[in-house]
């Protein structure tokens, strides 16, 4: 489940930012229909959770029209609580901040739009702010607490992924070296040891950004199904791993 409701308040902000004043907004495409046009003509879906319910639906809208997918990225989230007659009770800063890495769970379950011909897909960094209430309808991991609404405070940048050079950079090995999902994993985190200056721009390079060992996973799956790496034996229980020649 995607962790936005996708009515809320910032997939609408988002939706109205990409078509523009001239643009349009749920447009029908045969028997389906995409957020937004732009003035020349381009399609756009907002897609904030799992790209999988977008593959059959740009299967086919992608055959004869160019699509963008633009994937937000949160790099903060203000969260507001408030109870059940919507009383602020506390704000606060979550400690956690999105990544580049994050891109790799949106894809799993469709890494073959990322590398369709008339698909491209956009990261944007962005602040939002989430509202919830404390009505005891919400998931048990937040005691009960109910997410109410999103919406966007602040863009800091866009980011359009280029197909194959944008995903081989999260792979720090050549052609004629061969890797693990732990080497990939040790080998940023020595980049990140080496590299002590605050990131500056709104997106990082992949080492500067990884936060744990499953984001490598992820990618490497997701990589593997793209066809840009393949598997080429075994190093003890891990899989070994090289870059494909051609792309």
């Amino acid at each position: 489940m995607s962790e936005f409701n996708r009515e809320s308040t910032l997939h609408a902000e988002l939706k109205l930012m990409y078509a523009g004043p001239d643009g349009e907004q749920e447009v029908p495409v045969g028997t389906y229909f995409c957020d937004c046009k732009t003035p020349s003509g381009q399609l756009v879906e907002i897609q904030t959770g799992s790209f999988g319910p977008l593959k059959n639906k740009l299967r086919h809208i992608g055959q004869n029209h160019t699509v963008k997918i633009v994937h937000p990225i949160i790099r903060n989230r203000y969260i507001e609580t408030y109870s059940a007659d919507m009383s602020l009770i506390r704000k606060r800063r979550s400690p956690k901040k999105g990544s580049l890495w994050d891109l790799f769970k949106a894809l799993m379950h469709g890494p073959e739009l990322a590398i369709h011909k008339n698909i491209t897909i956009e990261l944007i960094a962005l602040d939002i702010l989430e509202k919830r209430i404390q009505d005891g309808k919400g998931s048990w991991r937040r005691q009960g607490i109910s997410i109410s609404d999103k919406s966007l405070l602040y863009i800091h940048d866009t980011i359009t992924l280029l197909y194959p050079d944008s995903y081989l950079a999260f792979i720090p090995f050549s052609i004629e070296e061969t890797f693990t999902i732990r080497d990939i994993y040790n080998r940023f985190l020595d980049e990140q040891t080496m590299t002590r200056k605050p990131i500056d721009a709104a997106f990082g390079s992949p080492s500067r950004e990884l936060h744990n060992y499953s984001s490598v996973q992820k990618a490497v799956y997701v990589l593997h199904r793209m066809g840009l790496i393949e598997r080429v034996g075994k190093k003890g229980a891990f899989y070994l791993y090289r870059r494909q020649t051609k792309t």
